[in-house]
């Protein structure tokens, strides 16, 4: 009688992130261009949901001033979760009511980029929904 080996199956399994508490530090927020134009907020640190209201806080203060275009640069964001990603959203619906023109620069930031990609494909009109 012989045996023969079979190969195990390859199995690929897909790690979940991990959870993770919500951060302690305060967010970095820091303007670096401000005229009746245009202000650019450059943001810093972890973006979740013990930071969102310091953001929050910083986006209307720009909005109520209602400039041309509000850029918020995440370029220095080490995380960006899902609260943030709301406050992102609300800001861009009272931007787009203000007539102020919400400009979200990922930058270099490897967390805001997939973030920002993820937004786009739940907008796409297949996920939409009906309006």
């Amino acid at each position: 009688m012989t045996t023969h080996k079979r190969p195990l199956p390859v199995t690929r399994t897909h790690r979940l992130p991990s959870p993770r508490a919500p951060s302690d530090a305060p967010l970095e927020s820091q303007v670096r261009w401000k005229s009746p134009e245009a202000v650019v907020v450059q943001l810093g640190g972890d973006v979740d949901l013990g930071t969102v209201a310091g953001l929050a806080r910083v986006l209307d203060e720009h909005l109520r001033a209602r400039p041309g275009v509000l850029r918020i640069d995440l370029g220095n964001v080490r995380f960006l979760g899902a609260a943030g990603l709301r406050v992102l959203l609300r800001a861009h619906r009272h931007a787009e009511a203000a007539g102020v023109h919400l400009v979200l620069d990922p930058g270099r930031s490897r967390p805001a980029i997939r973030a920002l990609r993820l937004l786009d494909r739940l907008e796409s009109p297949p996920l939409r929904g009906r309006e």
